[in-house]
């Protein structure tokens, strides 16, 4: 039988009698030889079929030329392997089929054994990248010393194994069925080659190349189900609202949903997940879920769905109706919250019978330990080919009748079978059931005529990069619950959406490096998930009869944190999210169903949200290039984290965000090089390759809302900044030619403008820097002016000045140096302590300038909402994230464990600041889908008491936690609201008397952004 070729766009493949005989890397002509490509079958857990065992296959070419191969085997069996070559990869697809009786697929080895030579030379070296989440084997990557080979399959199930003189075996147990009318089609395998850079990811990511992890990225790009999207996701999680309180069966309740409908439209949102209550229709005493919501799932249909008293197309309820007459009345699409594995028409069938998907469950601990299994509730069986028909086929009807733009997924238990038992259905059978599932759900109009979101949740994570390609939007927006109480900060902070957006990165930083996930599947999670467990000023509350905990105890009290909106923190959330998750924004606890909130929400807020959500969706093909800094790791206390999103042509242009989680200045280091994917224009070609830098957002809310150009840089050059703390910064650079400046050009602080007279006179008006800070501004000048700068203005105020002259393409500049006027009082501003401090009582002075306190005044007046801040009466005065005009001082402790006889310490694994923590027994670090709920451990012992005062007027020190209800899992620190004792200008004194043996870390003001300057002292 003749070889063929099919030449892709970097790699040429050759196919023999038998299958793939070798590749070609077009970029060096180098030659991968793939010396025996074979598969294995192992059936019913006995017999192995080799296909190098069988006769010489049949082949078969497609339109393309695209090659497919038949064989027959012993018995009924017949197995086609069919080939296609893309421009980068090669994939291997195996159907079998059977002519009369049934067996069981348990393992599908689909290279077997196959020897990789490059150019005749065995591979140095292979590296198999393994799940994070306890799963199997992601790829096998082969390396030479300048070309590597990238070998894999679509699922996390994969035992990928290197053996010596090249060869290779990739297998996974599907343990599924094949019978005459169902034939199985194994997941697809993927070879391919490409260049090594040399540059290895940093730790603690895997030691690969970064190429390889390109590579492996750019396969899973490959297999995105659902098209592209023209813009952005941007769905609100009304859940993380609480808006399981919310009664849409009364009037009052439709009219508290109808505001954050509302909120959604003027922030340019454009999907809710929608999970209300109807007391019309469900009930929680109906409910057959373990976590007790199934009367918020569908729209509130859901119990009557699953009884089969309800199908779509059946009459809505006149309360659900209006609600969804008015999300199509604000141009707002309702996403429906479901939970697939519920055991759907159980006993609705003639006699009383179940369709085939319903099954008794097997994850309660005692079947699992007695192996008696399908012991536990009914549930449907994710693997069952009728299920993964009725589901979808249910949702998209349900879609066209109620308008929902999508569906999120939640309790969707994976369950391992006894050997004896049920061996079909298999952990690998109900994932790849329940990918197929959602698959069906990536048709381009599956929902009412458009694209489905498909939010997915619930153990998500673990499931690998192939699942959230293929079967969703995006992936799990935390790897875990959202509550507060369900994960872990790695940096203390007293602003929640701080905290929950460095959690975010964490998050994004692990799906894109550790699990290969390409930006379009990156979920960006935003703000945060108000808690919803009742605190003690609430325990009396009635909690209303559709609330899984009742009695004012649980989860449900009505007025459970109706007010939560973190005016200070949610900009660092939403810029935290837009660079590292730009693709699909998951917006959380809007200003929107507490009255006063909704009605003082800022217009200059309203647009700093719209930007944002605008400026990813013009800037998708930045979005798509979205890779961690190559000078940062994983976020961690104490670590400046970054992304870099830049146009993959190498002119170094796009953007670049950049977050400092720590109460101190951090300071960024980037060779513009190629690590970035910078490529400097040849010098022969006359082009100066200028880049100017800008910065296009900050968290803080003194910073210009238009930005302003930072300096001067090109290709090869390094990038140097200091990012304040606890802030985030958004940068563009953009290509820059100085011929074409018809204005001068201020770098190095905002300017309203700038002007350069016939005479040479320079004049700069509304230029705004820090108060306080040094600072030194160059001045571009445009090449038709004056031939010098004869006097300068800045502000109205002649400034000094040099001249500068035009150096490597430059244009000709004017430098001012000097520093903005008064006392400088920024963010996380510190309290230095009096002199040594051993422990016990700690003291320091401070002085807050004028205009620290007309800061918080004019905050007031622009955020005009009247907080209780009787610590005895609610819970607005102990949250340290709301009444945001206050004035705090905090402290962050070192560990002092010697002092105080701990016998062992713990840590979070990656910390570089280290604080005292609860002296716990160190757990052994699991591999389970849950790992990451045990993985980091609280900062403080919430036991521990500190008391303060101010020039001798005691303070009221409080307990911080990241929940509403105080967790000790989730202690923050200690802080007091000093506002009503500072005396502006006034030097004051500061006491603390601090738990024997602790050091503070840090004393710091807080809810103080960093008070602009607008006088200038200049200086030679």
């Amino acid at each position: 039988m003749a070889s063929s070729a099919i030449a892709g766009a970097l790699l040429n493949a050759t196919f023999d009698e038998r299958g793939l005989a070798s590749l070609v890397l077009l970029a060096t002509a180098s030659v991968l030889n793939v010396e025996g490509d074979a598969f294995a079958l192992s059936l019913n857990g006995t017999s192995t079929i080799l296909s190098s065992s069988l006769p010489v296959p049949t082949r078969t070419f497609d339109a393309h030329g695209q090659p497919t191969y038949r064989y027959s085997a012993a018995g009924d069996l017949t197995v086609h392997v069919a080939y296609s070559v893309t421009d980068a990869f090669v994939s291997k697809q195996l159907t079998v089929s059977s002519a009369r009786h049934a067996h069981n697929v348990t393992n599908v080895t689909l290279f077997a054994g196959a020897r990789l030579l490059l150019d005749g030379a065995a591979p140095a070296e292979s590296v198999v990248a393994r799940s994070p989440a306890g799963l199997r084997d992601f790829a096998l990557f082969a390396r030479w010393s300048t070309t590597g080979a990238l070998i894999t399959a679509r699922n996390p199930f994969l035992t990928a194994t290197p053996h010596g003189g090249g060869g290779v075996t990739l297998s996974y147990e599907p343990m599924m069925p094949v019978a005459p009318a169902a034939p199985f089609s194994a997941d697809r395998a993927h070879i391919g080659l490409h260049l090594l850079t040399q540059r290895k990811m940093a730790p603690p990511a895997q030691p690969l190349d970064e190429a390889e992890h390109a590579a492996m990225q750019r396969c899973v790009r490959a297999a995105i189900a659902a098209p592209q999207r023209a813009s952005s996701v941007k769905i609100n999680v009304g859940w993380c609202e609480n808006d399981f309180q919310i009664d849409i069966s009364t009037a009052a309740g439709r009219a508290e949903y109808k505001r954050i409908i509302d909120r959604a439209a003027s922030l340019g949102i454009e999907s809710i997940l929608f999970a209300p209550r109807n007391s019309d229709v469900s009930s929680i005493g109906n409910g057959t879920d373990a976590w007790g919501w199934e009367q918020v799932l569908w729209f509130g249909m859901g119990e009557r769905l699953r009884m089969g008293l309800w199908a779509p197309g059946d009459p809505l309820p006149a309360s659900l109706t209006e609600m969804l007459d008015y999300f199509r009345l604000r141009g707002v699409r309702p996403v429906a919250y479901v939970y697939p594995i519920l055991a759907f028409l159980a006993g609705t069938l003639p006699g009383g019978a179940s369709p085939p998907w319903v099954v008794h469950g097997t994850y309660s601990s005692s079947d699992l330990a007695t192996k008696r299994l399908g012991l536990g509730p009914m549930r449907s069986d994710l693997a069952s080919p009728a299920l993964q028909q009725w589901l979808p086929k249910t949702m998209r009807r349900f879609a066209d009748q109620t308008g929902a733009g999508g569906f999120s997924f939640d309790y969707t238990y994976f369950e391992q079978g006894s050997p004896g038992g049920r061996p079909w259905r298999s952990q690998y059978a109900q994932w790849s059931g329940w990918r197929a599932i959602l698959a069906a759900l990536q048709q381009p109009k599956a929902c009412a005529g458009r694209q489905c979101v498909v939010d997915n949740r619930q153990a998500n994570h673990a499931w690998g990069p192939w699942m959230w390609a293929e079967g969703g939007t995006y992936a799990e927006p935390l790897q875990s619950d959202e509550q507060p109480g369900s994960w872990m900060f790695y940096e203390a902070d007293l602003k929640t959406d701080r905290l929950s957006a460095n959690r975010q990165r964490e998050t994004a930083w692990s799906y894109r490096v550790q699990s290969f996930a390409p930006a379009e599947v990156v979920p960006g999670f935003a703000l945060h998930q108000t808690d919803r467990d009742v605190s003690p000023a609430q325990k009396n509350v009635t909690a209303g009869p559709g609330c899984p905990r009742g009695g004012g105890t649980g989860r449900c009290a009505e007025l459970s944190r109706r007010r939560d909106f973190d005016l200070l923190g949610y900009r660092y959330s939403l810029l935290s999210a837009v660079g590292t998750g730009g693709a699909n924004l998951v917006l959380n606890m809007l200003p929107a169903r507490d009255e006063g909130e909704f009605a003082a929400f800022p217009a200059e807020d309203v647009a700093f949200f719209r930007q944002w959500l605008e400026w990813a969706d013009r800037s998708r093909d930045l979005v798509a290039s979205t890779r961690v800094l190559p000078s940062t790791s994983r976020p961690a206390a104490g670590s400046l984290d970054g992304v870099s999103l830049l146009r993959q042509d190498g002119s170094c242009t796009g953007a670049i965000f950049a977050f400092s989680p720590t109460a101190t200045p951090l300071n960024l280091s980037l060779a513009l090089d190629a690590s970035l994917g910078c490529s400097p224009p040849h010098p022969s070609s006359g082009v100066p390759g200028l880049l100017l830098l800008r910065q296009i957002g900050s968290s803080d809310r003194s910073e210009p809302a238009g930005g302003w150009a930072r300096q001067l840089l090109r290709a090869g050059d390094a990038l140097a900044l200091t990012v304040p703390p606890t802030t985030a910064l958004a940068l563009e650079l953009e290509p820059f030619d100085g011929a074409s400046l018809v204005a001068p050009l201020v770098l190095g602080a905002a300017a309203g403008a700038a002007s350069l007279s016939a005479d040479g006179a320079l004049s700069l008006s509304r230029v705004v820097g820090e108060q306080g800070a040094a600072a030194e501004l160059t001045v571009l000048l445009p090449p038709h002016g004056p031939g010098a700068v004869s006097r300068a203005t800045l502000n109205g105020k002649v400034v000094r000045f040099d001249a500068l002259p035009p150096l490597d393409g430059r244009p000709p500049a004017v430098r001012i140096r000097g520093a903005w006027a008064g006392e400088r009082f920024g963010r996380a501003h510190e309290i230095v302590a009096a002199g040594g401090f051993s422990g016990g009582r700690w003291t320091g002075t401070f002085s807050v300038p004028a205009a620290v306190l007309e800061q918080l005044a004019a905050r007031n007046r622009s955020y005009d909402l009247s907080y209780d801040l009787d610590p005895n009466s609610n819970d607005e005065a102990n949250v340290p994230w709301l009444a945001p005009g206050r004035l705090l001082i905090w402290a962050k402790h070192k560990p002092a464990y010697a002092q105080m006889g701990l016998e062992h310490t713990v840590r979070h694994i990656h910390d570089r600041e280290t604080y005292t923590h609860i002296p716990t027994p160190k757990v052994p670090r699991r591999t389970s889908l849950v790992r990451n709920l045990d993985r980091y451990k609280p900062l403080l012992n919430d036991s521990f008491n500190a008391a303060g005062s101010i020039d001798g007027t005691p303070l009221l020190m409080r307990k911080a936690y990241n929940t509403i209800a105080p967790s000790r899992a989730r202690f923050i620190g200690h802080w007091a609201d000093v506002t009503r004792l500072i005396k502006p200008g006034v030097q004051q004194t500061l006491a603390l008397q601090l738990p024997p043996g602790l050091k503070p870390q840090g004393v710091r003001f807080e809810s103080v952004e960093s008070p602009p300057g607008r006088v200038y002292d200049s200086k030679c």
